[in-house]
């Protein structure tokens, strides 16, 4: 490349004006103050710079500014503050105009999308958080907060915009004909946590707390639980699906009527895998990483609860698990059920038999309601929270109690599936042992 011509001049208002542009780029140097140019580009355009040389010795240079929006004895004073600031501070005034550059199109890539992922990867990387609460974090945050957050810098998001995505959040759940107060506060937990994931990683400054201002909604504990008639319609509606010729659907049936049963999670039921299971000892070990106590829990398995297992068994050998849904491509995969799709397959069988305000985890309070209810099986209340797998008693108690409570629990549920049976069938209440059978595909 050939080298720039230079040429030396005093740069005046008149000199600078006078400057014609030549075929090439050239340079004229000030005669004043050292360092400091006019650049005259072939296009006609006139710009201002300065020369130095950096502590480390090299030669570097910076752009002032152009001509006539900067004229020449202000460029020079710049040019003389500039010199004097790389030496005295040591200093690169192009190199910090660089960085500046590079932290503008940082700070432009890092938008709540960016940080919400990397908050996700590194919760799941680490493993303190179970991975079913992390795929339920994702779901919240993709669904309720990337449409509205997803592009933005996470310096620019206000406590006003997280407030209009929790509001969207109760205006989609009114639909369904519920509050959404849960559903928005548990995604303003989560925007905090992500935003403050960006304050761990510098993204955010120490200060800066957008979320404070925003108010939790009112949640009121609830207190539904299901009426006989309710659990009479919707067993016969699994039952019914069980037995279609169209196969699918089954699994979800299946699924609901096992974790009505059991009593447990519909998380913990839909990714069941069989090695958690012994069919013949009739018990259901779900491993302490897969519930949220954080701790091993002993299920025992009613008659009626291994009915449903056997089935599945008898249906696809093959299955990793019993509630497995259609299957993927290569014909030896399948896939387990997603927990919000059980959700969302209660919500239609109640949308049809015209149930409202019921979910799958009311069927949890349902059971442990009439398990330690004095008129109903009548169990003790630490049957029943052991039953669910809440924990039993104060911290000292339960460092002491290391009973698992099995045999109760054994009783008691399979008290709960007679129950069920006496509900399913219309008959009024049964009297003590006796057992009536419930009707499995």
């Amino acid at each position: 490349m050939p080298r720039e011509a230079t040429r030396t001049l005093k740069l005046t208002n008149r000199s600078v004006e006078a400057a014609e542009p030549a075929e090439r780029r050239y340079r004229i140097n000030d005669t004043d103050q050292r360092g400091f140019y006019l650049a005259v580009q072939p296009s006609g355009k006139k710009s201002f710079g300065v020369r130095y040389v950096t502590t480390e010795g090299k030669n570097s240079e910076k752009h002032l500014g152009d001509f006539p929006g900067l004229l020449p004895a202000k460029a020079r004073e710049l040019a003389a503050q500039m010199r004097s600031e790389v030496k005295a501070a040591k200093i690169d005034p192009a190199e910090e105009a660089r960085k500046a550059r590079q932290d503008g199109t940082d700070r432009r890539k890092r938008t709540f999308m960016a940080l919400a992922e990397a908050y996700l990867q590194d919760m799941e990387a680490r493993g303190k958080k179970r991975p079913a609460t992390v795929a339920k974090e994702r779901q919240h945050i993709g669904k309720h907060l990337m449409p509205l957050l997803g592009s933005q810098s996470v310096e620019t998001i206000t406590g006003v915009e997280i407030a209009k995505a929790l509001a969207k959040v109760r205006t989609e759940a009114s639909k369904r004909g519920k509050t959404g107060n849960s559903a928005a506060n548990d995604c303003l937990k989560y925007a905090r946590q992500v935003l403050k994931y960006g304050q761990k990683l510098g993204w955010l400054p120490k200060s800066s707390h957008p979320w404070e201002d925003v108010e939790k909604y009112e949640e009121r504990p609830r207190e539904r639980v299901a009426t006989e008639a309710e659990l009479k319609a919707l067993w016969s509606r699994w039952e019914a699906r069980k037995n279609r010729p169209d196969p699918r659907g089954w699994h979800s049936a299946a699924a609901l009527q096992f974790a009505l049963l059991t009593l447990q999670r519909g998380e913990e039921v839909v990714s069941l895998p069989w090695s958690e299971v012994d069919l013949e000892a009739r018990v259901w070990t779900i491993p302490g990483e897969r519930k949220k106590e954080g701790r091993t829990a002993v299920v025992p398995l009613s008659e009626e609860a291994v009915a449903i297992l056997r089935a599945a068994q008898e249906r696809d050998p093959d299955a990793p698990g019993p509630f497995v849904g259609r299957r993927l491509k290569a014909e030896t995969e399948a896939n387990s059920l997603k927990r919000g799709s059980l959700t969302q397959a209660f919500e239609r069988d109640c949308e049809a038999l015209k149930i409202e305000d019921l979910t799958p985890h009311d069927l949890r309070r349902t059971g442990r309601t009439i398990i330690t209810n004095p008129e109903r099986l009548g169990f003790g209340p630490h049957v029943g929270e052991a039953v669910i797998s809440h924990a039993i008693g104060d911290t000292l108690t339960r460092t002491y109690d290391r009973n698992s409570y099995l045999l109760d629990k054994r009783r008691a549920l399979e008290a709960w599936a007679r129950e069920v049976g006496r509900i399913v069938s219309g008959n009024r209440p049964a009297a003590e042992n006796s057992v009536v059978p419930l009707r499995h595909a």
